[in-house]
């Protein structure tokens, strides 16, 4: 549900990346939003006149901006202009390749983790390693914290993790 929301929140930005999974879990939430109005409508039996799903239209409607946003940003992930996205076999074939890996003419790799707190939504590069002995356990929890928000590690890693790190304090 988190790539769905970080999509709308990015409602009309079509600078930047997306990866793979934003994009494609942007399309699945989309789809199963659709049935379900679609279903919802055939329970209640609005407009029976009619082969489509009214609800379905108007939702779609509502996010046809953020959906064109995703597929450029997409379409960047992949070095490749958004007007890609006008051509509909090439474009699907970009659509499932894997994204430019480092920084590219559109952007930072958005697989990096974002440092939280700057006020920029543009991508960073992990701070350095800390110079103590000892990473400070707060900053780990806060980097494991970031690492499981950023989806590169499951919630049950997470777990693991933090309770390995409160074992050796």
């Amino acid at each position: 549900m988190n790539w769905y929301l970080e999509v709308l929140k990015k409602y009309a930005v079509f600078g930047g990346r997306a990866r793979r999974k934003e994009y494609w879990m942007f399309a699945l939430f989309n789809l199963i939003i659709m049935f379900v109005l679609g279903l919802i409508e055939g329970y209640f039996g609005i407009a029976p006149e009619t082969e489509q799903s009214v609800f379905a239209n108007i939702y779609q409607l509502a996010v046809l901006i953020p959906t064109i946003a995703v597929g450029v940003r997409r379409m960047h992930d992949t070095n490749h202009s958004g007007w890609w996205l006008l051509l509909p076999i090439v474009n699907f074939v970009f659509l499932v390749s894997e994204g430019t890996q480092g920084d590219n003419r559109f952007g930072s790799d958005p697989k990096t983790i974002l440092q939280t707190g700057t006020g920029n939504d543009a991508p960073r590069r992990p701070a350095p390693p800390s110079t103590k002995s000892q990473a400070d356990p707060l900053e780990t929890m806060q980097r494991l914290g970031a690492l499981r928000d950023a989806g590169i590690i499951s919630e049950d890693e997470f777990e693991k993790k933090k309770m390995d790190l409160l074992d050796r304090i």
